[in-house]
């Protein structure tokens, strides 16, 4: 789509039109369906306040949707790794559905190419446990252990057990974030670092929410990162408002020297932003501070490789390595890690 030809970009250019029109079709059929959804939410709201029943939403019919996502940062002689594998799986109807959305950069290599990631086939129809699939395979649990098992890569990734930080029960979701030592076997390497996992699993989802998930989410950014010292630090910001009754717009962690602490008082500023691959911008630098025990805290880092992994011209998702300086506690740590950008 880079016009060389003059018959190219004549395709090209209806093409986009008929696109456009769809991709309006399209949202304002998402636009009615939200606002349905939020009147029979904010009904049922009135009625009733009762936590999410898991094993009752299991037995029933509505759609399901579950994810484990694992970050790690890691880094030996041979300098940082980063890796990061979103397990997905979905009930709707009687049909069940699984993917992997997998990302894999070395400090010096860039971003490398993993087999195995996209949809796959859901043969035991599992939500509760992550499907494995011809390419990744778990074994142990979340809260006792786990480890991704992907031969065909050449990677192993252990995690010791997840010490849960934050955790929100609602009428239609569970959300729930950790952080813990992990080590990426990758290559012949063996590489210590850290995991931030999250867990997600909510019912009635939108069947627009696949195509559409940047309308959910409206900028959202998350870093995911780990200081030099293998203190954790994790943050997210999103102008959207569908997800506020799971977790707070603007929401972050730390853990410095093993005191975990919700960050307070928290503030966000984008001073740079890049151009997309279409008519949005991407965030390329962070200004944060906020407030601790130990006092304010700065958190000030860039972009420094980005890949765009979906762009819907309008908006898209991308993965991005970011490094800079975190300031806390009266000394300043080097941090590194991805950050997740949905337009």
């Amino acid at each position: 789509m880079s016009g060389r030809a003059a018959l190219k970009g004549f395709i090209f250019s209806k093409f986009l039109s008929l696109a456009t029109a769809l991709i309006i079709i399209a949202a304002c059929a998402f636009a009615l369906e939200v606002a349905a959804g939020s009147a029979v939410n904010s009904a049922l709201a009135a009625e009733s306040h009762e936590p999410l029943d898991v094993t009752a939403t299991l037995a029933g019919a509505e759609p399901v949707f579950v994810s484990d996502y694992f970050s790690f940062i890691g880094a030996d002689e041979k300098g940082h790794v980063a890796f990061a594998i979103d397990n997905n799986r979905s009930r709707r109807g009687r049909k069940f559905s699984a993917d992997a959305h997998v990302v894999l950069h070395d400090e010096h290599e860039g971003w490398v190419s993993v087999p195995g990631a996209g949809d796959y086939e859901n043969k035991k129809k599992e939500l509760l446990a992550i499907p494995d699939s011809p390419d990744f395979q778990f074994t142990g649990e979340v809260k006792s252990g786990i480890t991704l098992h992907s031969p065909n890569n050449r990677l192993e990734l252990e995690v010791a057990p997840i010490n849960e930080l934050v955790s929100r029960v609602g009428a239609k979701a569970i959300f729930s974030m950790g952080s813990v030592s992990a080590t990426l076997k990758w290559r012949g390497r063996v590489i210590p670092g850290r995991v931030i996992y999250e867990y997600i699993f909510m019912k009635s989802l939108s069947r627009w929410y696949s195509a559409f998930s940047g309308l959910y989410f409206n900028d959202f950014q998350g870093l995911y990162l780990k200081t030099g010292e293998g203190d954790d630090f994790y943050l997210h910001t999103s102008k959207g408002t569908a997800w506020q009754d799971m977790f707070d717009r603007v929401m972050g962690f730390q853990v410095i020297d093993g005191q975990y602490e919700l960050l307070c008082e928290l503030r966000i500023e984008v001073p740079e932003r890049s151009l997309g691959p279409g008519f949005y911008l991407w965030p390329q630098s962070w200004r944060v501070s906020w407030q601790g025990s130990k006092g304010s805290g700065t958190l000030s880092v860039n972009v420094i490789d980005r890949k765009t992994v979906t762009n819907w011209l309008i908006g898209g998702f991308a993965m991005a390595i970011v490094t800079g300086e975190l300031t806390y506690g009266g000394k300043t740590r080097p941090v590194y890690g991805l950050a997740e950008l949905i337009r």
